[in-house]
């Protein structure tokens, strides 16, 4: 389970931005939250929304967070001297050359909580750290750090067991310790690893078609559960669909646009794919069934979004989706949200963070106060992120209402309407 996000220098976020998805002493909807043992007994949140204006860095959050589980994955398959893509804070007069920083406080798969963070430029990694609990009490695994930026200094403490100066003689300043320690088989790392590889997944808001309906395509197709997930899912969402099927077919000369290049053809020509259709009741018995590309959006996105949430509510995994409630109607995003309140259907603690615009969420029926966020812009262009905690609200307090008054900020100044005036001088 994640339990703090920390980023800094990436995209719109100037300073340092902290996320936190600890649970404070409010004791409403205590099914919201999750009683974590080995984070000293306090709570973790299961949902947290994340509102703001149109380009204020909600989606440059989705995009840190993504950074990081990617660049662990991948760090090592880079190619020598290639640069490292990382996007600083350019609103800046000078050329931004610190590095981007980053630090995940998280709870494994066997209950033990890290801190594990680095600053990474465009060439290398300047600073690398591991602080496990494994008793509650924090060890520091290791420490990579460049003081002249050049050569490393490395720090292994004596709970890392392993070959860790092999290791590190073999990681390169543009590789992560973490990623080459994984593919080197090192047991403790591995774990650490295997978190960002699993558990911590992000669905961006073009993310998802055709990949992603696809890999719920295969999920059902390969495992009845998730397949019954899907299908009460979509009955739920009164798409007027009945059930839904998925054929394995083979691409053939005419599935394929005539302009598609000759060696790409080749490759695909044979090759198997998924095709997902939707089945419609027409009538007394009759059905009438559509490929999913027929669908509407709706059906496409939620078809699209069913995999990932099987497999996240199955294993307790931490999800984040850029623009939940897009082509949703808001009682279909309530009825996902709620999913991960359910502690029948979440009892492993699986996490949902989500932005969105649609203020009918912002409802203390369905979320705690420490559950809702905000992030705008400053004049100079800095994304700043806060709890709506900092308002201190009263528990029944109308709080889309204050929101859209501005009471809590994150919304846009629009100013009076200017489109007739401008016609009329025109004219």
């Amino acid at each position: 389970m994640l339990i703090e996000l920390k980023i800094k220098n990436f995209r719109s976020f100037r300073e340092e931005t902290i996320f936190s998805m600890v649970a404070s002493g409010d004791k409403t909807l205590p099914e919201n939250t999750v009683y974590t043992p080995e984070f000293g007994g306090r709570s973790l949140l299961c949902s947290a929304v994340i509102y703001g204006s149109n380009a204020a860095g909600k989606s440059n959050l989705m995009a840190a967070v993504n950074f990081i589980g990617k660049f662990i994955h991948s760090s090592t398959e880079r190619k020598l001297n290639s640069p490292i893509e990382i996007s600083p804070f350019l609103l800046v007069s000078e050329p931004n050359t610190s590095p981007s920083e980053f630090e995940i406080t998280f709870i494994d798969s066997e209950n033990v909580r890290y801190q594990y963070g680095f600053h990474v430029n465009a060439k290398q990694i300047t600073r690398e750290w591991l602080v496990a609990h494994p008793k509650g009490l924090p060890q520091t695994w290791f420490e990579r750090d460049y003081v002249n930026g050049v050569e490393p200094t490395w720090y292994f403490g004596r709970n890392l067991k392993g070959k860790n100066s092999q290791v590190a003689e073999l990681t390169r300043p543009d590789v992560l310790f973490l990623s080459n320690a994984a593919k080197l088989n090192h047991h403790q790392l591995g774990n650490v690893f295997e978190w960002f590889q699993n558990s911590l997944r992000v669905i961006g808001a073009d993310e998802l078609s055709p990949y992603l309906s696809t890999y719920s395509a295969a999920r059902a197709k390969h495992d009845e559960q998730t397949q019954e997930r899907i299908r009460r899912l979509l009955a739920v969402a009164d798409f007027g669909i009945s059930d839904f099927e998925v054929r394995e077919e083979t691409y053939t000369e005419k599935d394929l646009p005539e302009d598609m290049p000759t060696e790409l053809r080749s490759k695909l020509v044979n090759k198997k794919r998924l095709d997902v259709y939707m089945r419609h009741p027409v009538g007394t018995g009759n059905e009438v069934t559509l490929p999913l590309e027929e669908e509407s959006n709706g059906t496409q996105r939620l078809f699209a979004l069913s995999g990932p949430l099987a497999d996240v509510l199955e294993n307790g995994w931490t999800l984040f989706v850029d623009e939940l409630d897009a082509s949703l109607h808001p009682l279909l995003v309530r009825y996902l949200v709620e999913l991960f309140h359910n502690q029948k259907i979440n009892p492993k603690g699986a996490q949902l963070i989500f932005n969105t615009h649609d203020t009918t969420l912002m409802d203390c029926c369905l979320f705690r106060r420490d559950q809702i966020w905000f992030i705008e812009k400053d004049r100079q262009g800095c994304s700043h992120l806060y709890p709506l905690l900092d308002y201190s609200p009263r528990k029944d307090e109308a709080l889309a209402r204050g929101y859209l008054l501005g009471r809590y900020g994150a919304i846009p100044f629009l100013g009076e309407p200017q489109w007739g005036e401008l016609q009329h001088a025109e004219a």
